[in-house]
């Protein structure tokens, strides 16, 4: 299943013509999606870092999910409550 707020932006952004009874056709993209190089690439270093960091093991389609979960929902949150992310900083 892919969360509501994903449908809706690929449904503005991707594919305005694009209808929840096509549902194979966002399945297909999103994956083809998380194939990209530099997506992919990107994915494995987080990955990597999760595993080195014992947190228990994620696969990564799940990790590439959480993170488009976690991109909606800053962006919804940067839309409705005018949240500046730049502004937070970060304990290293």
């Amino acid at each position: 299943m892919i969360d509501k707020p994903l449908q809706e932006l690929y449904k503005e952004k991707i594919n305005t013509q694009w209808t929840e009874e096509q549902a194979s056709k966002i399945f297909i993209d999103y994956y083809e999606n998380l194939s990209l190089e530099n997506n992919w690439k990107n994915l494995n270093e987080i990955y990597y870092k999760v595993l080195e960091n014992k947190i228990p093991s994620l696969s990564k389609v799940r990790l590439f999910d959480i993170l488009w979960w976690s991109f909606l929902k800053a962006k919804k949150l940067k839309d409705e409550k005018n949240i500046n992310w730049s502004s937070i900083k970060w304990k290293v």
